[in-house]
């Protein structure tokens, strides 16, 4: 560093002593605030002096010191907090603290420090009101010593009330011809509650009986009551009961509708069916025989477009629902759509090997797609039923079988 910028430096810093010597007394949070910024603005203006360039401020400024190694490193630190204190000052809606002012004293008095090459001593005058201030200087704060720790107490000593401590003759001539005794106090002196020197409700010790006590209730508290085990089989046989009860009346409720629905539809009975599959529907929406029972209700009625959407609401349920599957494919047979039908029964065959009527359909749609060798052996393999009628030429007007 030159001895031109230094001097600058130093004459910059110089201006701002009488700010400096606002922080002897104390100081309101708003004074602190003003005085912290105006302080700053005076060592800002003398590191840009030291550093030789007037377009610097803020942490630039003081790393530019540092870099130049102008400062030292704890210098730098503490012109670093100087500087955070100031930020904190500019805002409106805080309050600066005893820390901000101490950081504001400590960065000016650090710069000082690095522009003389030595340190610098500070002098405070007693502050006079140090009430209802923000920042008081570091002379008037009284620094309290920290209490001692509580010294163990003995357990020889003798007790708080109750009894007195006697020392034997022989101890007080050195001779140590016996224990210590603790001397009972006379009859109706003790408080009640206790039934000799250890059970007695004394204050600063706990009896015997009061020890009885605790661990007594202490055990009353436990979170589950203690139970014999025949009792918490009981319970949990109730617990097993109820839940079965509930899962067999709730799919009761579901299979007594679709059993009757299929009674229903076996004596002609439509709608009462259909009532009854509509009901099984609600009791386990989850479940997809219902809509394929009211799809098949649909598709005898050729309401094809019902029996569809029932159908795509059985295959969304489950979809490997060999049924559903089936009736799908009957339904878009029955729109002479033989070859997406004939997916829906391979799909059908697939997840029910056993279904004679998907084989059958499946032969079926086969020989309308002209591949009559497969259709054959497919409708030969389901047997007798509706299907056969396909291994019979199809005419003009002849629907195809169902």
């Amino acid at each position: 560093m030159s001895p031109q910028s230094s001097q600058a430096a130093l004459a910059a810093l110089n201006s701002a002593r009488p700010v400096l010597a606002h922080f002897d007394t104390p100081r309101s949070a708003e004074d602190l605030a003003a005085d912290i910024i105006d302080l700053w603005t005076g060592a800002e203006a003398s590191l840009q002096a030291l550093v030789g360039n007037s377009s610097l401020g803020g942490q630039q400024l003081i790393r530019a010191a540092r870099q130049a190694e102008m400062i030292t490193l704890d210098q730098a630190h503490a012109l670093l907090e100087f500087l955070a204190a100031r930020d904190r000052a500019n805002r409106t809606s805080y309050k600066p603290t005893q820390a901000d002012g101490d950081a504001a004293v400590d960065g000016f008095k650090a710069l000082e420090s690095g522009l003389t090459g030595g340190a610098v001593p500070v002098s405070r005058a007693t502050p006079t009101s140090p009430l209802q201030a923000a920042y008081t200087p570091r002379q008037s704060r009284q620094v309290q010593q920290p209490s001692p720790p509580p010294q163990p107490v003995s357990p020889y000593a003798p007790p708080p009330a109750g009894g007195r401590y006697r020392q034997p003759p022989g101890y007080s001539g050195g001779k140590y011809a016996g224990p210590p005794t603790i001397e009972q106090p006379p009859p109706g002196s003790m408080p009640p509650g206790g039934g000799g020197p250890l059970g007695s409700a004394v204050p600063g010790g706990v009896g015997r009986t009061a020890v009885q006590h605790a661990l007594a209730a202490a055990e009353t508290r436990s979170r589950f009551p203690k139970l014999s085990m025949p009792v918490w089989i009981g319970i949990a046989v109730v617990i097993v009961l109820i839940v079965g009860g509930y899962l067999y009346f709730g799919r009761a409720s579901s299979g007594g509708g679709l059993t009757a629905g299929i009674e229903a539809m076996k004596n002609g009975q439509r709608e009462k069916a259909r009532g009854e599959f509509a009901k099984a529907v609600k009791d386990d929406p989850k479940a997809a025989t219902p809509h394929v029972f009211l799809a098949r209700l649909a598709r005898e009625e050729s309401d094809l477009t019902t029996a569809r959407a029932q159908l795509d609401t059985a295959l969304r349920l489950e979809p490997r629902n060999a049924i559903a599957l089936r009736e799908m494919g009957l339904v878009l047979f029955a729109t002479r759509q033989y070859d997406l039908a004939r997916r829906f029964f391979v799909r059908a065959v697939e997840a029910n090997p056993q279904d004679r009527a998907s084989q059958g359909y499946l032969g079926c749609s086969l020989m309308r797609l002209s591949r009559v060798q497969e259709g054959t052996k497919f409708i030969n393999n389901a047997g007798t039923g509706p299907w056969t009628a396909c291994l019979q030429p199809v005419t003009a007007t002849a629907p195809p079988p169902l």
